[in-house]
């Protein structure tokens, strides 16, 4: 069911009297539910108001994904072995379908200068062992160079909201006919909504949770272990997670990961996991040579739900340790997982299902073995309107799913902010406020 009639029911609920009246009539004039109402709402919008959007950020400066790509010409004219930038999209609630990444990912090559683009996608219904035949997801690639193919990226796009989809069969009926008829409209609207995308969230915490996390380690593990040419056109099988931390060649690649919703907890427990698989295996194993903790891994966290989902949940292993395992100067440096974890937390402040994460949050609540580095980024994604002299609104829909489509989302991850390299919009348009760790 849409967010759009979502969207109506929350805009009108918080009000009484005159409020509640004024603007259920607004919820159609804005969200365009009858020709007069889209004629009112487009002769609103269309008003030329001062673009009054929020965006700021708190963090260490960053270069962006750019300079993946700049190194990589680099090491191309120096003949060096090709390090082509890897990036995994995992998405949130709600029912996906492949390439449901593609608003972001055409937004991404642009800014990335990248202009070729190979006529074939490659995939992989990924499997687990664990789970006998049964599939736990599907992992869809695709390669995009420049002219002059001086720079390289791999997109691999991870669909696995089949698995929550059979989950869903059980509260199905409950979207019928036979038993939605009764309910008011707008209330109707706001079960179904619940019924397929907040009962993600509720799925996550049962059993099908070992499932997504074994789909997004098999999607690590393939994206680690295997380049372009490797890649059958269509595959259905197994990584062999196991042997992931042995790869040599994790050491020549860049790795970044792009997260919505949902996806911002599944991707930190699925990293988690590894961080004691690394450590189970260095503890019976002189062959492993803590590869991981030679390379930083990103992670761009659209819509971050992180603080929200970490409620009533069993805490990381190891906390409140990040200094001894991330300063040079630590007692536990070698025990590292990751060089670093740099974690950019992006949140609308109108979007109702994201949250900023606080400072010592990193330090309290995320393994410390994974030395995360957190950048907040406020931003409003959507323009609050007026609602003539009875506040401001945002459309909770956009604010929830337009990070995708902000040119200064979109620059944050190309070109970073807090350096020269930022750009021009991020610049202009955004605020930026450095943190150190004056401990260290």
């Amino acid at each position: 069911m849409s967010f759009r009639r979502t969207s109506n029911y929350l805009f009108a609920v918080g009000f009484k009297n005159l409020h509640l009246i004024v603007l259920v009539s607004l919820a159609g004039l804005l969200f365009g539910c009858t020709s007069f109402g889209r004629g009112v709402a487009e002769a609103v919008l269309d008003d030329k108001t001062e673009d009054t959007r929020v965006c700021h950020a708190e963090g260490p400066p960053s270069k962006g994904l750019n300079s993946f790509l700049a190194a990589q010409e680099v090491a191309k004219r120096e003949g060096n072995v090709e390090r082509p930038l890897k990036i995994l999209m995992i998405h949130g609630i709600g029912k996906h379908l492949p390439g449901y990444s593609g608003r972001l990912t055409n937004n991404l090559i642009e800014a990335l200068g990248l202009d070729v683009r190979d006529l074939r996608t490659k995939s992989i219904t990924l499997r687990d062992p664990e789970f006998g035949e049964k599939d736990i997801g599907l992992l869809t690639i695709s390669r995009f160079t420049n002219k002059q193919k001086s720079r390289t990226v791999l997109i691999y796009e991870l669909t696995w909201s089949s698995i929550t989809d059979k989950e869903k069969k059980i509260i199905a009926f409950d979207d019928t006919v036979e038993h939605n008829f009764r309910r008011a409209s707008l209330n109707a609207t706001l079960k179904e909504f619940f019924n397929s995308h907040v009962s993600d969230t509720l799925i996550y915490h049962g059993e099908p949770r070992k499932k997504i996390l074994s789909s997004v380690e098999q999607s690590f593990c393939w994206m680690s272990s295997s380049d372009w040419e490797s890649h059958e056109k269509t595959a259905t099988k197994t990584c062999d997670t196991q042997s992931m931390a042995r790869q040599k060649k994790i050491l020549n690649e860049d790795y970044v990961v792009i997260s919505h919703s949902l996806g911002s907890r599944i991707v930190i427990d699925t990293v988690t996991y590894f961080s004691d698989l690394g450590h189970r295996q260095r503890a019976v194993s002189n062959t492993i040579q803590g590869d991981f903790s030679n390379i930083s891994l990103r992670l761009y966290m659209l819509a971050n739900q992180l603080p929200l989902l970490e409620l009533g949940r069993e805490r990381a292993p190891v906390r409140g340790e990040v200094s001894s395992y991330c300063s040079p100067a630590g007692e536990n440096y070698e025990k590292k997982f990751l060089n670093k974890f740099p974690i950019y937390a992006f949140s609308d402040p109108n979007d109702i299902l994201s949250y900023s994460i606080p400072p010592q949050f990193a330090n309290e609540y995320l393994d410390s073995r994974l030395c995360p580095e957190i950048t907040n980024v406020t931003i409003n994604v959507t323009q609050p309107i007026s609602l003539l002299g009875f506040g401001t609104f945002a459309r909770p829909d956009q604010a929830h799913g337009n990070y995708d489509n902000d040119d200064r989302v979109i620059a944050m991850i190309a070109n970073g902010i807090g350096t020269d390299q930022a750009s021009p919009i991020v610049q202009e348009k955004c605020t930026w406020l450095e943190t150190i760790d004056s401990d260290e």
